[in-house]
């Protein structure tokens, strides 16, 4: 399965080789207008996202860290009853 995706990825390449070229951020002139712009829109899109991961992430790590203290809290509870 995978050997035919890669040669269907390689004829197509093959075929439309347009797909292959730079993009405008990359090709175009670096002091055109709207190369600045695509560039700004870049690092605002990756500083978004960054953020939402960073959030979520913090929020996993805050969601963990309760757990473990809410199953100490139990245990301890449990073994406080048995005696």
């Amino acid at each position: 399965m995978k050997f035919r995706l890669i040669i269907s990825i390689l004829v197509l390449t093959m075929i439309y080789p347009e797909t292959l070229q730079a993009c405008a951020t990359c090709f175009g002139d670096p002091d055109a207008l709207a190369t600045k712009g695509m560039n700004k829109a870049i690092a605002a899109m990756l500083g978004v996202t960054g953020g939402v991961l960073g959030g979520f992430g913090s929020l996993i790590f805050v969601l963990r860290k309760r757990a473990i203290n809410y199953s100490d809290k139990i245990q301890s509870n449990q073994i406080k009853e048995e005696e």
